[in-house]
């Protein structure tokens, strides 16, 4: 938008950056003019015609804007108003700095030298300014030794200052069997949802339909981890305000965050208990919000993939999944005989030599009785991945550990 409202010669341009810094610079990159200093609040002796100048901070406090604009509007100049404590009426908002990906990716190709190599990490640090890129570069490197997409997410989530309701998620997992239909459609979409240049294309997420521990929260994580993008997750009610206004204000910042984070996965986890109900108890203000996200899932253009998981789809309105607002529904089921001991065996094999104890028989033994429990009431019977991941954890436990695997402990 700052760029089409310079190409426009509005007069006054309200903006906000993270990154003064190197503001200058990348408002050179977007407009192809270099950003001039306004100056004292007057501005300076003589404006320039054509010319585009810029003011940060609480030097804007003492703008004469009615004046500046008509001298600007005559010049045909540009006062760029960056970071104002005090809104302004006159300006138009442009709202945050955005900086360009060729931007970012030149950045990065000058810190690997490896034009290849840069591609892959250039989604990892999605939403970042050039000033947090650099500093996650710098962090990355001084804790690992190496640069790597993994090592970049694992520093941003650390030092990620989420809005209220938006947390950052570890996406690490020990092993996940993701669904068959699941590797298909990331197949298929992933390359429009990370380079996919028209709008249409690009992916916006699916609902994950299943019982409780049949790994839909996990798989997100598996998908946040095979386009190698960060795993945001939106917590309603955490956003939700005590104030009449302040759950509205609270959803539109998180949404706000997640776009300026971009690409990245959103998760909605077990949105049901959110959006299942009426809305009257709370005022309406779950079907205010339900509005807000049902108008945003639509209407959004970045590149963040939603993730919704629900342990009964039949509880939500239809609306809110329809096409358009998700590419995909996904049911999640219960693993049978077969495909339970399978999986059961390669969690046991992630445990290398603290697991060899586990024999086979025993293994196969454990989980064919697990799924003839049929805990998720299914015909056939099955099993959740969840279920059968702690079995075999109880398995490699049940073996007495070494004295060498306990912690020390001192006498006084």
């Amino acid at each position: 938008m700052l760029k089409l409202a310079v190409a426009a010669r509005l007069p006054l341009i309200e903006v906000s950056t993270r990154d003064m810094l190197n503001f200058a610079d990348v408002v050179l990159f977007l407009t192809k003019k270099k950003p001039v200093p306004w100056g004292p609040a007057g501005g300076p002796a003589e404006v320039k015609p054509g010319t585009l100048y810029f003011m940060a901070g609480s030097k804007t406090r003492d703008l004469s804007h009615a004046e500046i604009y008509r001298k600007l509007v005559m010049l045909e100049s540009t006062l760029l108003v960056v970071n104002t404590p005090t809104p302004h009426v006159l300006p138009f908002k442009a709202g945050e700095l955005p900086v360009p990906r060729e931007l970012l990716l030149q950045f990065v190709s000058a810190v690997v030298s490896d034009a290849e190599r840069a591609q892959t990490l250039l989604p990892s640090l999605g939403g970042c300014t050039l000033k947090e890129a650099a500093e996650a570069a710098r962090l990355t490197m001084a804790r690992d030794k190496s640069l790597t997409a993994a090592g970049l997410m694992r520093t941003r989530k650390e030092c990620f200052q989420g809005t209220r309701g938006l947390s950052q998620v570890d996406p690490a997992q020990a092993f996940y069997e993701p669904l068959p239909a699941l590797e298909a459609w990331v197949a298929r979409e992933g390359p429009y949802f990370l380079h996919g240049t028209d709008p249409r294309l690009v992916p916006r997420g699916l609902l994950a339909d299943g019982p409780p521990g049949t790994g839909k929260t996990e798989g997100a994580k598996w998908l946040a981890n095979k386009l190698v993008v960060p795993l945001y997750r939106i917590d309603v009610g955490g956003v939700k305000g005590k104030y009449v206004g302040q759950s509205e204000e609270g959803m539109l910042s998180a949404l706000s965050q997640l776009d300026a984070e971009q690409p990245c996965v959103a998760l909605f986890d077990e949105i049901e208990k959110i959006f299942g109900g009426d809305g009257h108890h709370d005022g309406n203000t779950t079907t205010s919000l339900e509005s807000q996200l049902l108008w945003w899932l639509a209407e959004h253009r970045s590149r963040v993939l939603t993730v919704m998981t629900t342990n009964n789809r039949r509880k939500l309105p239809p609306e809110l999944y329809r096409e358009g607002r998700v590419d995909a529904v996904m049911v999640f089921r219960g693993l049978e005989p077969k495909a339970a001991t399978t999986l059961a065996e390669h969690v046991l094999s992630t445990f290398g030599q603290a697991g060899s104890h586990v024999k086979p028989e025993l293994l196969h033994k454990t989980i064919q009785q697990l799924v003839a429990l049929n805990g998720l009431e299914t015909d056939p019977p099955s099993a959740s991945q969840a279920a059968i991941t702690k079995k075999v954890l109880d398995l490699v436990k049940a073996k007495p550990p070494q004295l060498s695997l306990l912690p020390k402990t001192t006498s006084s």
